[in-house]
């Protein structure tokens, strides 16, 4: 019980406030930007979980919620499971989002990849690396963020480099077949050729839309909800040790 009122607390009085809904609102309707990233669109999750615990800072919520008869551990697991829902209804709503682009035969990106199962499990494994580098650090001084934060951002930044650069390649790849005269039936049978740890390859994988792709991609999809769930125990162990330890 004393969870659940922690968390009704977290939406009611930590981060519920306009400007938060503003930028979820902007995390979800920026994947309907034709041709732009999509990793950027979620990356203002992260900065909504920030502005939690600034403007918690100037309300004083910390120190309200340990006067409360709750455990110091509560406080963590409370904020921990309101940051864990609103990264996970993001990936939810850009799963609806996804279905409603193939039905309306949204134009494909070409700055990057996809509305696809492999992005939406990539995006969740990003902010696995988000949540460990600040929501596992920052409890060290939960006043002040800013410096975990641009570490977590860091990271972000570092995972979309890394699963947007075989997208790329790929995009560049078939750019340069293209302009060589080449037929798309000779562009799917060169991109065939590859091998399969190719980036190329790997690219043209994970920006398939059609039913068929989807399928295929669903190990990946299932792959990233799993580290996105188990991620959460060692951010949350380390949080709470940081938070029993903290002088208020």
């Amino acid at each position: 019980m004393k969870n659940s009122m922690l968390l009704k607390k977290e939406f009611l009085l930590g981060g519920n406030n306009i400007s938060t809904l503003m930028w979820i609102l902007c995390a979800i309707f920026m994947q309907f930007i034709p041709h732009y990233p999509l990793y950027v669109g979620p990356f203002y999750i992260t900065l909504c979980i920030m502005l939690t615990f600034g403007l918690n800072q100037t309300s004083h919520d910390i120190l309200y919620t340990v006067l409360l008869p709750v455990r110091k551990i509560d406080t963590v697991k409370s904020r921990f499971l309101y940051c864990g829902i609103m990264e996970g209804g993001c990936v939810a709503l850009s799963l609806i989002l996804g279905i409603v682009r193939v039905l309306v035969h949204f134009p494909q990106n070409d700055a990057g990849i996809n509305l696809t199962l492999s992005y939406l499990g990539f995006q969740l494994v990003v902010f696995s690396v988000f949540n460990l580098i600040f929501l596992g650090n920052v409890y060290k001084n939960p006043v002040k963020p800013g410096f975990h934060y641009l570490l977590g951002c860091i990271g972000y930044a570092a995972g979309y480099v890394l699963f947007e650069l075989p997208v790329w390649l790929y995009k560049a790849y078939v750019s340069g077949l293209r302009e060589s005269g080449l037929e798309p039936e000779g562009i799917k049978e060169a991109l065939a050729e590859l091998s399969w740890y190719m980036p190329q390859r790997i690219g043209c994988f994970v920006t398939q839309t059609d039913f068929s792709g989807q399928i295929k991609q669903l190990p990946v999809f299932i792959v990233g909800v799993l580290i996105f769930a188990f991620s959460w125990i060692p951010a949350f162990r380390c949080g709470a040790r940081q938070f029993e330890k903290y002088d208020m």
